[in-house]
């Protein structure tokens, strides 16, 4: 009997639930002979570093990248999660199987012409898009990057930047009115930002949909800062150079001062 929750089928086809308790393997340092102590966790393991950051000082996005693909490739197959996966990208790719998310699936357009304009133009965030295009757009041209801003249910609303990149990001639906939530397509930025209320970081097959893989993306949550309440995030979305993290740093101070603008214009009643 196949016991894999997910194979190469048709977009669609049904999956198997995941279940919370898919392991994490740890990797441990072997004890010099005598040394009756405590089992250590190996230095490079032992690091400390910020779990939302794709890749920790020193690391090789080369080698990270194939040993990303075969971790996915044994949680598709298998419903374990091995090293190096982090756990915000474990406990993503969990919630995004739980949703049905295929591995081989792409994003909807929801809104389109008319409607998205509507959208688009009586969303909280229009108000701080010149704020995004001063402080992402040339960075994002300059660096071959997409600027990507979406709405609290994960829809992008606007996404803009080098003519090239966008053409590219344009055959996965990664395009205004298209949905990215994770319930949608899986563990990507924009979307995990969202879900988890966190910046956050999502580096090649941290991905859970394959044909997202060869992309890199940071993103932070915005909330408006009379209520607290989520209105979106701010993404830049490229190749694993932004894998970084400073681009990760860069969008969360963008995102602040976006939530600074909106107090500005939506001052709190005396």
């Amino acid at each position: 009997m196949d016991r894999r929750p997910f194979s190469r089928r048709a977009p669609g086809a049904a999956t198997r639930a995941v279940p919370d308790t898919a392991p994490v393997h740890t990797v441990v340092a072997a004890r010099p002979p005598g040394d009756d102590g405590p089992q250590r966790i190996a230095p490079r393991e032992a690091m400390v570093t910020d779990p939302w950051v794709a890749l920790e000082p020193g690391a090789d996005p080369a080698e990270r990248v194939r040993a990303l693909h075969r971790a996915h490739e044994t949680f598709t197959e298998a419903g374990t999660v091995p090293r190096p996966v982090r756990g915000v990208v474990a406990d993503s790719w969990r919630r995004s199987a739980r949703a049905g998310v295929h591995p081989d699936g792409s994003a909807d357009v929801e809104l389109t012409d008319g409607d998205l304009g509507t959208y688009r133009a009586e969303h909280p965030l229009a108000h701080v898009m010149p704020l995004f295009r001063e402080l992402l757009g040339t960075f994002a041209s300059d660096g071959r990057h997409l600027l990507a801003v979406c709405d609290a249910r994960g829809r992008l609303l606007w996404v803009e930047g080098h003519a090239s990149t966008l053409r590219q990001a344009g055959r996965m639906n990664f395009v205004p009115g298209a949905r990215w939530s994770e319930s949608a397509v899986g563990t990507n930025a924009p979307g995990t930002a969202v879900a988890v209320g966190r910046p956050v970081q999502v580096f090649a097959a941290e991905h859970f949909v394959r044909r997202v893989q060869p992309w890199t993306c940071a993103a932070a949550p915005v909330h408006d800062p009379r209520t607290g309440r989520l209105l979106g995030a701010v993404d830049i979305t490229g190749g694993n150079g932004l894998a970084h993290p400073h681009s990760l740093g860069f969008v969360r101070a963008v995102a602040r001062a976006a939530e600074s603008q909106l107090a500005l214009l939506t001052p709190g009643r005396p």
